[in-house]
């Protein structure tokens, strides 16, 4: 819900049918596209919890609403709306299940997601594939990864040492972003970027190997510690 207050507060820098001309109209889109995408995670959830079903029906109602292009009154109407719901389906959301019941199966996909992330960005880097294969499975594999990063440090039965592994997985997924975005951002206004985008396609190039180890060992601790 907090994350949703990111494209709220970067959209009223936004002047009415402006072009994605600075980083805070990318910021804006990027995080836009995020909410809408964690928005589709609470409709997966909502399957097995009939209490969330009907905020979160509505919060998918009002996302797409707002990604409808040229309405821009209707998209700063809609805002505050799909911040109240999100807030409703925080409430309504039931006691959380252990985590070792709730990720146990399929855990062992994390390094497959990040695997075909690294695999779309090096086909991009080499002109092989776009960027929105990259894209897509590079938000996938951190919407998973953070999702179960956070439920390992707010379970009561993680030990010390998988929620160290929590929080450096957190730290590296977001670093691999925020290099990742600068890079997109300096690329597609075509700024003149330099040492900038030099040392983020640097960092975002070699934070690929921490964020895929980090996801390994995040897999192999909680298969150990979940049985």
């Amino acid at each position: 819900m907090r994350f949703a207050l990111v494209p709220a507060i970067s959209g009223t820098f936004m002047a009415s049918g402006a072009r994605l001309e600075s980083p805070v109209e990318w910021a804006h889109v990027i995080t836009g596209i995020a909410t809408l995408y964690l928005i589709l995670i609470l409709v997966v959830r909502s399957a097995m919890q009939r209490k969330l079903r009907p905020a979160v029906v509505t919060a998918l109602a009002l996302g797409l609403a707002e990604a409808i292009p040229g309405m821009e009154r209707l998209h700063a109407a809609i805002s505050p709306v799909l911040f109240a719901t999100l807030a409703w389906a925080t409430v309504e959301a039931p006691a959380k299940p252990s985590v070792a019941v709730q990720w146990r199966v399929g855990i062992g996909v994390l390094p497959v997601l990040v695997l075909a992330g690294i695999a779309y960005g090096v086909g991009y880097r080499h002109q092989t594939s776009g960027v929105i294969p990259h894209i897509a499975t590079a938000m996938l594999a951190a919407g998973v990864l953070l999702t179960l990063s956070m439920a390992v440090n707010q379970s009561n039965g993680s030990i010390g040492t998988m929620r160290g592994i929590a929080n450096l997985t957190i730290a590296a997924v977001l670093l691999q972003v925020a290099a990742g975005v600068s890079v997109l951002v300096i690329r597609m206004l075509e700024i003149n970027g330099g040492l900038a985008l030099a040392v983020a396609r640097a960092v975002h190039i070699t934070g690929a190997g921490a964020v895929l180890a980090v996801s390994m060992l995040l897999a192999i601790h909680y298969l150990r510690t979940s049985y």
